[in-house]
């Protein structure tokens, strides 16, 4: 896979997304060793996800290596913010994080991508579809 196509993996999966209402690439990046995808995204229920990818081409494959995922309701509060930045190195899964809401302790988290996100927000919208 070259980092082009990974980028355009990303921009289908929200193209495709039962959660993504319109979004808009802000910033994109691309040679053959990385890349960088920026992404504003309004979901169906008005909330924003806003999308920093950074990725590397290693041997023949592409590896996300730096991640910022920030959901935050209409109102602008902060629903969840996945990312990877090297500021938490006491949490046991270093240096995949997530903060979640007004808390300002960040927490454990397995590493993510877009993906992962998207299939999060599909999941917790399902629920509130059916609450």
């Amino acid at each position: 896979m070259t980092i082009h196509d990974y980028l355009e993996e990303c921009i289908l999966l929200l193209t495709v997304s039962s959660v993504v209402e319109r979004f808009q690439v802000t910033k994109k990046r691309e040679v053959e060793t990385d890349g960088y995808l920026r992404v504003r995204a309004i979901l169906v229920d008005e909330s924003l996800l806003e999308v920093s990818m950074y990725c590397q081409h290693v041997e023949d494959t592409v590896q996300l290596a730096g991640y910022r995922f920030h959901w935050q309701g209409k109102e602008g509060i902060l629903i969840k913010r996945w990312d990877n930045a090297k500021h938490h190195p006491e949490l046991a899964t270093f240096p995949n994080h997530v903060h979640v809401g007004d808390d300002r302790e960040a927490k454990e988290s397995a590493a993510i991508d877009l993906r992962g996100v998207l299939e999060v927000l599909e999941s917790k919208m399902a629920v509130q579809k059916n609450d």
